[in-house]
Formats: C-alpha cells, structure tokens, sequence
C-alpha cells in the first residue's frame, strides 16, 4: 500500500506538471517585453549584493514571473517547494515524537524501572530490604483492584499520598490528601468531568467487609497517564494510559490493605522501583531478583504462603504502544516518497521555465553570455527556489510536526513531549540545496544550448 502510494504521488504530481507545463506553452515562444529589462527590485538589490551577474539575472528569474506569455508561475513554484520542504519536515517531525514515545516509557506511564509483582503481597521483609538497598533510588507500593466510580467500574492503582514513584502527570497534581483522586484520562472524559469536580466511589456492599467502601467523594486533582499493570483476567480490566484512577490508602479499610491475619502478607501488591542512575540495567535487575529470590524463601518457608511468589518485571508496554512501534519507518519512507517527488517537480518546472525563456536566454547569448553562465543563471534560480523553500519550509514544518504529534498523543493519552529530529532537519535543507542543483543539470545544459539565432528570428 506504501509503495503504491508512492508511486501514485509522484506519477501523479508528474503528469500534473507535464499537463500544465504543455497547456501554457506557445508553440512559438512570443515576449511583449524582455522579463529583465526593467530594472525592479529584486535585480538591483541582487546586483548591490555584488552577485555575478549570471547569479542576479538567475535570482530575478527565481522571483519575478517576468512578462507576456513567457511569463512563469513563480509565486506557484515557490510555494510548491516551500509546501514540500515542509510536509517532509512535518513528517520526519512527527516521526521524531514516535520513536521517543515508543522509547522512552515515562511517556506511557511507565515512571520507573521495574516492577516487583507478586501473586499475592510482597512480605514486609523484602519491604525492608527494598528500603535499605543502595542500588535503589526510590520506590513506591501499590495495590490494584476494580471498583466503582459513578456507577461505572473502573481500574485503578492504590497509593500513598505524595508517593515518591507515581504514573506522570498530564494535568493538575497528584495527590496531596486522602480525599482526593487522579484519574486517567479517557476515564475523566468517559465519566464526563473535569479537574476540580468530584466523583463518588464505592467498593462493594457491607456483606464483602473487609474489601468494602461505602460511597465517598473524592475531589479530582489530576490527570495521569497510567500504566499497563495488573493482574490477569479475573479482574476485568486492568490501567493502561487513558483508563483508571490513582486512589489514596486512606479510602480503603485497613483490613482491606492487610489482606489477612497472615503477616507475610502485609505489603503492598506492586512495587515500583527506580533504580539510581548510575546502576545498569543488568546490576539492577540482578539486585531485584535477589530481594524477589528472599521473599520467595519467606512463602517457601510459611505454610500459610507457600506457593506464593514475587517476579521481577522489566517494562510493560500498553497494545497502543505495541501497535505504533510496529509502524517502524513506515514514515521516514513517507518522507522520503515526499522528498522524491518534489525533486521531480522542480525538475520539471526548471524545465518548463527554461523553455518559457528561450528568448530571454537568447538575448544573453547574444549579449555574450557563455555556455557556462547560461547553465549557472539556472543554477542560481534554482538554488534561489530552494533556498526559499528551505527558509519557509523548516520552521512551518518543525511547527505543524509539533502541533501534530501533540494532537496525537493527547489522543492516545500519553504524555505529549514533542521532539525536533535536528539532524534529519539539516539534512533535509542542505539535500533541498544540493538536489536543487543536481536537478538544474539537465535544464541548465538545455539553456546553454540555446540557438539565439533562431529564436530570435521566430519573434
């Protein structure tokens, strides 16, 4: 389908520029008035800037449409080159923003680095170790349930107030009491509210004590992108980046959050833990296997537990995020198509234009204007194009690229930090300068060859 689209665009964008370029041709090349033969604007400020004359009648060229039939588009060929410039910043832009969303999963919830999820609690002894570690910079613990929130069941993450590892915030803040909440969201859209309103939640009926909360208010302080975790699929759904809510400890009963008389089962549910900056990623994976091997003893060891067991997870990426990294370079090719085609039309239009100026070339000629110079006016407004496209083009395109990908990821409720591809930017504008001469070649041979004597015999 991509290549086909490709090749549609620039087969297409040909046959327009052909199609154009044979209905406004004469058969006979007719002038009311040499296109430089007024002095404007354009060529005296050129000439001031003690161009060579070759570079000022090729700049004049690139600007000024000239006069009678042989008049050229330029106003339309400038815009033409800047629209390209800027869809293939626009694209590589947006580009840019998927590679570091997929790659960087703070974006999509994912605040630390690993996560210690047991099938049951984790026991306070590996609590204790995860708190005495040194590898560790921080960490927090968390359980996960469903419940409800006006009336509609929602996944959501239990933690403490102020917790020092949490999903990132999108809007508003976390939270700073027990009566507050942060919702994801696509849930604060699904339950139609905003930031500052309040929602009631509830857990249950008085029957299912202790895993029971009677209806409360909570105000709304925040939005986050929440993360994939969870348990499987006997719980009906489980957070991912626009779904759920962050609750306090405090709403829920302590019964609820000792989950039984068995001590080893007093921790958290999950454990998020980042590590220090200057701990590998293996050193660390291998310290929370350690803490996860120790409490797989403490199960092991109480009758009550045993068959219970803590594992060590690296990210979890949402199914968005899987499908959008399948993308791959699906857009830089875009680009590229984009690229391809836009060449092809500024060789087409040199072209036509060259031919729409028979005469005025052969007035140069004629005027001692050698094979050389001829082939560098062409060579100078076509470097004079570009360079138009290059300086409208970037900024209008590295804006729309961030105006898009922020769309985009607000859409997908990931956190929206746009990127600038400033490599893949210079490229762009020194290949539009460099192609822009390679494509002059042709063109630039072609009004070297001009025959002044004929042409000017046909006027």
């Amino acid at each position: 389908m991509l290549g086909v689209g490709v090749a549609v665009l620039i087969l297409g964008l040909s046959a327009i520029a052909v199609a154009q370029a044979n209905r406004r041709a004469s058969h006979r090349t007719l002038l009311t008035g040499g296109s430089f033969a007024g002095r404007s604007k354009v060529f005296r400020g050129a000439n001031a800037a003690g161009l060579p004359v070759a570079g000022v009648i090729g700049i004049q060229f690139a600007l000024e449409s000239g006069q009678g039939r042989t008049a050229v588009p330029v106003r339309s060929v400038l815009f033409g080159t800047a629209l390209a410039v800027a869809l293939v910043v626009t694209t590589l832009t947006f580009a840019s923003g998927l590679s570091n969303l997929v790659s960087r999963p703070p974006l999509y919830g994912w605040n630390w680095d690993y996560l210690l999820l047991p099938n049951n609690n984790i026991p306070p002894k590996a609590v204790s170790l995860l708190n005495h570690d040194p590898k560790i910079m921080a960490w927090s613990g968390a359980d996960s349930t469903d419940l409800e929130i006006d009336g509609q069941e929602v996944p959501i993450l239990i933690e403490n107030v102020r917790a020092k590892v949490a999903p990132p915030i999108l809007s508003g803040h976390g939270l700073d009491n027990q009566h507050q909440i942060v919702l994801g969201a696509g849930t604060l859209a699904m339950l139609h509210k905003h930031v500052g309103e309040t929602v009631v939640v509830s857990l249950g009926t008085k029957k299912n004590a202790p895993a029971f909360v009677k209806p409360t208010a909570l105000l709304i302080v925040g939005t986050a992108t929440l993360p994939a975790v969870g348990y499987s699929s006997y719980i009906a759904e489980h957070t991912s980046m626009g779904t759920g809510a962050i609750l306090p400890f405090g709403v829920f009963p302590a019964g609820y959050v000792n989950n039984g008389a068995d001590p080893n089962l007093h921790g958290p549910q999950l454990a998020f833990v980042r590590m220090r900056s200057d701990v590998s990623a293996r050193a660390g994976r291998a310290d929370l296997e350690r803490i996860a091997k120790a409490a797989n003893k403490i199960f092991a060891a109480d009758k009550n537990t045993f068959g219970n067991s803590v594992s060590v997870l690296g990210v979890l990426q949402p199914v968005q995020i899987v499908n959008y990294r399948s993308v791959g370079s699906t857009p830089v090719i875009l680009a590229v198509g984009l690229a391809v085609g836009a060449i092809l039309a500024l060789g087409l239009t040199l072209a036509s234009s060259v031919r729409r100026r028979r005469r005025d070339l052969a007035m140069l000629k004629t005027l001692g204007f050698t094979r050389r110079q001829l082939a560098a006016v062409v060579a100078w407004q076509s470097t004079t194009t570009a360079l138009v496209g290059v300086v409208v083009g970037i900024p209008l395109g590295i804006i729309i690229g961030r105006e898009l990908w922020t769309l985009f990821a607000q859409s997908i409720y990931a956190v929206p930090d746009p990127t600038v591809p400033v490599l893949s930017v210079l490229i762009v504008g020194v290949g539009t300068l460099v192609f822009a001469n390679l494509v002059a070649a042709l063109p630039g041979r072609s009004a070297a060859r001009t025959p002044a004597a004929l042409v000017l015999r046909a006027e």
